[in-house]
């Protein structure tokens, strides 16, 4: 469906002076963020539901298989379940929680013309399958079992409770040894991430089991 949303006379100029797109996913169709069996993601058109954008999961996902990830457990968020060592449930969805860094809150990048023509340019097209650009602090959690990474699953809420197929996914692909959770966390203005804010992650995963 295409909908026309309403610009000031002076909006509308620029954005014909300046070429202003309408907002439209530029996520690669190569990109893991397209494909829910590599990277997890929340629905961010469900009313009240997760915002994080697939846009800002391109540009998390680059970041951290660029390398550009800073070990510190001051600015990682501190997973507080499961337990280090602990044996999660196997019978239903475990839910998977934890806490936002403590360090000093990043500076957000300041708005550019782009930015505010995007905000509010009305006259064009605007794709309705794609999500408002993200503003926050977004999360990254992996499962590792050995050297092989299981799941990803990227977000902005403080826990996560699979579905029933993820779990029993997840159960599956864990087994019975030790799996490693590792959160990587990173804030973002306008689905990028904010210079200095990241990718963190602590010095040390947690480790946990699934009971047999």
């Amino acid at each position: 469906m295409i909908r026309l949303r309403f610009a000031t006379p002076t909006v509308a100029l620029l954005a014909l002076v300046g070429g202003c797109h309408d907002h439209e996913s530029t996520v690669p169709a190569t990109s893991p963020c397209t494909d829910s069996q590599q990277v997890s993601l929340p629905s961010c058109e469900t009313a009240g539901g997760d915002p994080f954008s697939d846009e800002a999961c391109v540009a998390f996902d680059d970041a951290i298989r660029a390398n550009r990830v800073t070990v510190s457990d001051a600015r990682s968020a501190t997973i507080s379940a499961p337990a280090e060592g602990a044996a999660v449930p196997r019978a239903t969805p475990y839910t998977f929680r934890w806490s936002v860094p403590v360090a000093r809150a990043p500076q957000r990048r300041p708005m550019t013309v782009r930015d505010e023509l995007a905000r509010w340019l009305t006259w064009l097209p605007e794709a309705e399958a794609h999500c408002e650009p993200f503003a926050g602090r977004a999360y990254e959690l992996r499962f590792t079992v050995g050297s092989n990474v299981v799941y990803r699953r990227q977000q902005s809420a403080t826990s996560w409770t699979p579905s029933t197929a993820e779990w029993n996914y997840l159960v599956g692909a864990f087994g019975t040894g030790s799996v490693t959770l590792t959160i990587y966390t990173a804030s973002f203005a306008n689905s990028a991430i904010s210079a200095g804010a990241g990718p963190f992650t602590p010095m040390a995963a947690r480790r946990f089991t699934v009971a047999p």
